[in-house]
């Protein structure tokens, strides 16, 4: 994730030490568990491809093995995902055993199964609740399938933060919505939400390509969302396109931005992030279908690092992006959206907007404010 209030106003965020590192770190700090593929809903662009069938869960022993190593191998924080988390008949046992061993757990939902009693359990159990928003009511429900889904969604977050826990919204651009950015931060501010993440579209699952915005787009939506991280009391992130700090960095000017880009190094899936899916694959992230191992193996994964991992640190054979003067603020974007697009891991991310972005500055800013 690319924390934009950072960049834009300076001011420091809460995880800022796995953002911005000061060396190489030897295995993930962040960890994905989707512990279900249920869904009480049937998203347009659900990247597990969830819901509307019922999935036999793995056993919960399994995934609490898997957070004593990654507590082992020096994990900090777990996001419990899906599917929708909540369907899970062990996803509080799950969230508790974590908690108890001293990870800092985010749970990401769909928001409509956050009744009273679920949120009185999960308080002093979760660092922050994020949840999803597509935009206004209707299309928010068309695109979960579920007439109703916004205003439970929307009356229930309510409920988290009444409850004092930290809650924010989750936004994923896609051609359908990303006119709604401005509704999305409208939303967040009325609604007093400690943040709000947009995610740039992965194409696994249901998400394909052509439910993706182009280049154009792409850069009005961000300029949006840059310029109100600047006023914003709420913090503003961005997730899954390392262009979006590159575009900061243009904005800013400033040289301590980039060089936090630097230290953040760009797309670092598979080294500071990794995911399990339902079935137990270990993952570079939620997006990306380069399989890294499975659950049972999951220490030994960077204990040695395995040949998975190490190809992963190997950017450089990106040849189109290991040119690029911006490199080692991007480490060549999205590897999942390269591999869902042309089948090729090392190939061009199709949401690389960088190009628009130098295009941009170079017709209406002076030539050394766009300077490499």
């Amino acid at each position: 994730m690319i924390n934009v209030s950072r960049l834009m106003t300076g001011k420091a965020g809460r995880n800022d030490h796995i953002r911005y590192p000061s060396s190489r770190q030897p295995a993930p700090k962040v960890m994905v568990f989707n512990i279900t593929r249920n869904c009480n809903l049937h998203c347009t662009h659900c990247y597990s491809g969830s819901g509307h069938s019922v999935f036999t869960n793995l056993p919960a022993v399994k995934w609490i093995s898997a957070l004593k190593a990654a507590a082992d191998m020096g994990v900090e924080h777990l996001l419990i995902s899906g599917g929708e988390p909540l369907m899970s008949r062990d996803a509080m046992d799950i969230i508790r055993e974590a908690s108890e061993r001293g990870l800092k757990v985010t749970l990401s939902t769909n928001g409509t199964l956050l009744d009273a009693e679920r949120i009185s359990r999960l308080k002093g159990l979760v660092e922050y609740i994020g949840i999803s928003i597509d935009g206004p009511e209707i299309l928010h429900d068309k695109f979960r399938g579920v007439d109703g889904a916004f205003r439970r969604t929307l009356a229930n977050a309510r409920r988290c933060m009444a409850a004092g826990i930290r809650t924010g919204f989750r936004f994923t651009l896609t051609r359908m919505n990303s006119q709604y950015v401005d509704f999305a931060l409208d939303l967040a501010e009325r609604e007093h939400a400690d943040r709000i993440c947009f995610y740039h579209l992965g194409y696994v699952g249901r998400a394909s390509a052509d439910l993706d915005i182009d280049s154009g787009e792409r850069l009005g939506a961000m300029m949006k969302i840059m310029e109100r991280a600047r006023e914003s009391a709420f913090e503003i992130l961005t997730a899954d396109n390392s262009v979006d700090g590159i575009l900061a960095y243009f904005l800013t000017g400033s040289q301590h931005v980039r060089s936090l880009l630097v230290r953040n190094g760009g797309n670092r899936s598979g080294e500071r992030i990794a995911d399990i899916d339902p079935d137990g694959n270990v993952y570079p992230d939620q997006f990306t279908r380069f399989r890294l191992g499975g659950i049972d193996d999951l220490g030994s994964i960077w204990e040695g690092p395995s040949q998975q991992v190490l190809e992963l640190r190997d950017r450089r054979r990106i040849e189109r992006c290991s040119r690029c003067p911006y490199f080692e603020m991007c480490n060549g974007n999205s590897r999942g959206r390269a591999l869902a697009s042309s089948g090729d891991l090392w190939g061009f991310d199709p949401s690389c907007y960088l190009d628009m972005v130098v295009k941009h500055f170079e017709e209406h800013m002076p030539p050394d404010a766009v300077s490499a």
